[in-house]
C-alpha cells in the first residue's frame, strides 16, 4: 500500500477538530484590595473585604493559548510590528507574512496537547451596605482543547498527511492512532453576588459569599476516539481493527443552565496588644487573608445536540483506492459520509449536558510591609482532562505585589498548564486601568513562542476608609465629638 493514501481516511476526522479550534475562544487581579469586581471569578466572599464603597468594571479580557508541540520562531522581533517589519517578511499588500517554516516541532515521544481560551469580563458593579456586599456581573468564555494526541498523528497532521514530506515516519511498524479527544465550548453568564463580613475579636473577620449565575451555552463539540489501528492486507487494502468513535455537535439552539459559586475567607491579624510598634506600621490591613472556594458548580443543557457514534466490532476491510475526500467544507457531514461506509454508524438528536468548569480555589494574601504583599493561589479543576465538560487548567501561583491606592504592580510566578510548565508574569494597575500577562517571556523573547497570555481591562470606584489606622482615627474623632456634645446643652 502507498502510505500516503491513508491521509484520505484521516483528513476529514482531523479537520473537524482543527477547524473547530480555529473558530472558537480568568484573571488574578481579584486577590488584591482594589479588585472587588475581579474577585467574583476567584472567591465570591472576597467582595466583602474591599477598599471600595462601590466599584464598577467597564470591560476586561483575558486570553491564552498554549501547547507542548509547536514553537513559533519569528525571524524578527515582534516589537517591530506593525510598522518596522523588514520588507522581505511583508506581503505585496504590506501585511506581515507568515511562513510555516517558522514553526518547529517538539518531538520527544510524549502525547501532545493544545488549548486556546478567552474570558471576557463585561459590565459589573459591587457596593456595600454595612456588613453586606452585593454585586452584579456579566461574562463570556470560550475554550478549545485537544488532549492526548499521539506524537505520530500530530506530526502527520502538521505535514498535511503528505508521505513525501515524511508525514508517517513516526508511526513505526504498527500503524495506529492512540486514543485522544477534542472539545470546544462557548458560554455567557449573568450573575449576582452576595457576601457578608462577620466581625470577630481583635478585628478579625470571617467572610462568606455566594454567586448565582444564569448561563447560556453556544455552539460547541466533543470528539472522542478509542484509537484507530489497521493492518496491511496488500498494496491497496487495509483492515481497520475494532474501535469506538463519537462526535457530538451541540447544535444551533442556545443551551440553558445555572451555576453557583461558594466561598469563605478568614481575615487574620494579631491581637491588639501584640499589634504595636514596627508591626503596626507594617501591617495596616491584616496579617493574612486566607480563602477557599468552589467555583462554577452547575451545567448547561443543550436540546438539539447531534450525536454520531461509530462502532466497529470486527475488522473492516477498506480498499484505499476507493477512498476519496471531495473537499467538502461541511466537515461534520464529510465525517458522517465516510464513517457510514465503513462502520455501524448511528446518528441521533438528543439532549446533551455539558458541565461548567467546576474547580477548587485556595488563596492566601499576606501583608509584609505597609504597601508590600505576597499572594498565593492554587486552582485545581474538578473536571477530567478527557471529559466533554468545560475546564480551566490547574495552576499554582505566588505573586509579590506593591500596592497603593492608584498604583499597583505584581510579579506572579506560576506553575501552570496542569502544573507542567513554570512561567513568570507581570501586571500593572494605574488608576482604573489594569494590564498584565502570566507569560512575560512570550513578549520578551518573541523568537521562541510556545504560549501566550494577556489580560487587560478598566474598572473604577469610590474608596472608603480602609486601613486599620484610618478606621481608628475615625472612631477616635467620633468619640471625641460625642464627648464634647455632652456639654453642649
Amino acid at each position: 500500500m502507498q502510505v500516503h493514501r491513508i491521509h484520505k481516511t484521516l483528513l476529514p476526522v482531523f479537520l473537524v477538530c482543527v477547524t473547530a479550534a480555529k473558530a472558537q475562544y480568568h484573571t488574578q487581579v481579584g486577590l488584591g484590595n482594589y479588585g472587588a469586581v475581579h474577585s467574583f471569578y476567584i472567591n465570591p466572599s472576597l467582595n466583602a473585604y474591599s477598599a471600595y464603597n462601590w466599584q464598577i468594571n467597564l470591560a476586561g479580557i483575558w486570553a491564552n493559548v498554549n501547547n507542548n508541540y509547536l514553537t513559533l520562531r519569528l525571524p524578527y522581533s515582534i516589537y517591530r510590528a506593525p510598522n518596522s517589519i523588514p520588507s522581505q517578511y511583508l506581503t505585496e499588500s504590506g501585511n506581515p507574512r507568515f511562513d510555516k517554516n517558522w514553526l518547529t516541532e517538539q518531538l520527544n515521544g510524549r502525547p501532545k496537547f493544545v488549548s486556546a481560551s478567552s474570558d471576557f469580563y463585561g459590565p459589573a458593579f459591587t457596593f456595600k451596605s454595612k456588613s453586606w456586599h452585593f454585586g452584579l456581573f456579566t461574562y463570556a468564555a470560550s475554550n478549545v482543547r485537544l488532549n492526548r494526541v499521539s506524537e505520530a498523528f500530530a506530526h502527520a497532521a502538521f505535514q498535511e498527511f503528505d508521505s513525501a514530506s515524511g508525514a508517517f515516519k513516526l508511526f513505526g511498524s504498527e500503524p495506529k492512532i492512540d486514543p485522544f479527544n477534542a472539545s470546544g465550548n462557548a458560554r455567557a453568564g449573568l450573575g449576582i453576588n452576595v457576601a457578608k463580613s462577620m466581625q470577630l475579636d481583635w478585628k478579625r473577620q470571617v467572610l462568606i459569599g455566594a454567586s448565582v449565575k444564569k448561563v447560556w451555552g453556544f455552539q460547541g463539540f466533543h470528539f472522542n476516539t478509542d484509537g484507530l489501528a489497521y493492518e496491511q492486507v496488500n498494496d491497496h487494502t487495509i483492515s481497520v481493527l475494532p474501535t469506538q468513535i463519537q462526535l457530538v455537535d451541540y447544535g444551533q439552539k442556545i443551551g440553558q443552565g445555572w451555576g453557583v459559586d461558594l466561598g469563605a475567607t478568614y481575615v487574620f491579624h494579631k491581637k491588639d496588644f501584640k499589634r504595636h510598634g514596627q508591626y503596626a506600621k507594617m501591617h495596616t490591613k491584616y496579617f493574612a487573608k486566607i480563602g477557599f472556594s468552589i467555583m462554577d458548580i452547575g451545567s448547561i443543557r443543550y436540546k438539539d445536540a447531534t450525536i454520531r457514534q461509530l462502532s466497529i466490532t470486527s475488522p473492516v476491510t477498506i480498499d484505499m483506492d476507493s477512498v476519496s475526500y471531495t473537499g467538502n467544507s461541511d466537515y461534520a457531514q464529510a465525517v458522517t459520509d465516510f464513517l457510514s461506509d465503513y462502520g455501524n454508524l448511528s446518528v441521533s438528536k438528543n439532549n446533551y449536558t455539558v458541565g461548567l468548569p467546576t474547580r477548587l480555589v485556595m488563596s492566601g494574601d499576606f501583608q509584609l510591609r505597609k504597601n508590600v504583599f505576597v499572594a498565593g493561589i492554587i486552582q485545581q479543576s474538578l473536571r477530567d482532562k478527557d471529559s466533554r465538560h468545560a475546564r480551566y487548567q490547574n495552576y499554582m501561583m505566588v505573586s509579590p505585589r506593591l500596592e497603593y491606592r492608584l498604583f499597583e504592580v505584581s510579579v506572579p510566578m506560576l506553575l501552570e498548564y496542569d502544573y507542567r510548565a513554570f512561567r513568570m508574569g507581570a501586571s500593572v494597575r494605574l488608576g482604573p486601568l489594569y494590564v498584565g500577562t502570566n507569560s512575560l517571556m512570550t513578549f520578551v523573547n518573541t523568537r521562541a513562542v510556545r504560549d501566550a497570555d494577556i489580560f487587560v481591562g478598566i474598572a473604577f470606584g469610590n474608596l472608603s476608609e480602609f486601613s486599620f489606622r484610618k478606621q481608628a482615627r475615625a472612631k477616635l474623632l467620633k468619640t471625641k465629638k460625642g464627648k464634647s456634645s455632652c456639654f453642649s446643652f
